[in-house]
């Protein structure tokens, strides 16, 4: 009944153009394809993310996604306006709680955007280890893509990108 309920509430998310976002996961979900840098930046900061790495076609901040230490990119195309933008998220060293947060991410995306499919792919980071990966179009233009790396769920990673145990990456290709 959890998982349902979490599942639940992450459509919910995912599914409303939030006016505010009250929290960083909203803002980050809620953030339409084409917003211009400096809007994406502000609606982030108010919900409490900080800039990182500020540059002309990208920006890096730092915040919360539902519990968890995160680190948010956003890619801008021609340096105006966004095409992708990316979550990677730390464990908080709990392997069961990551997994059941995982299946609720899979669940929330399959309940919004149809079934997605799931394939174990090598781990680059682990020799002989896998990862699990999830892949949604909802249209000709967008790519949604779950990465869910196991190996990491169990320790406190660094901090770079590749240590992270969840990564959810959104891709829109018309301007490209």
């Amino acid at each position: 009944m959890r998982k349902i309920f979490c599942a639940l509430i992450f459509c919910l998310i995912i599914s409303g153009e939030a006016l505010s976002a009250q929290t960083s996961s909203e803002a980050f979900l809620s953030l339409p394809f084409g917003h211009p840098y400096a809007r994406v930046q502000k609606r982030m900061e108010n919900s409490g993310a900080k800039v990182l790495t500020p540059r002309k076609d990208s920006i890096t901040m730092e915040g919360m996604f539902e519990g968890y230490p995160a680190t948010f990119i956003f890619g801008f195309y021609k340096n105006k306006i966004m095409n992708n933008k990316a979550v990677y998220l730390q464990s908080m060293g709990n392997a069961d709680y990551d997994r059941r947060f995982y299946e609720a991410l899979q669940k929330g995306m399959n309940a919004s955007y149809g079934r997605g499919s799931e394939t174990p792919t090598a781990n680059t980071r682990s020799s002989g280890k896998i990862m699990l990966k999830n892949v949604w179009t909802p249209d000709r233009y967008t790519t949604i893509t779950l990465t869910y790396n196991p190996e990491m769920s169990k320790r406190f990673p660094g901090s770079s990108l590749t240590s992270k145990f969840i990564q959810i990456i959104y891709k829109y290709d018309k301007w490209d």
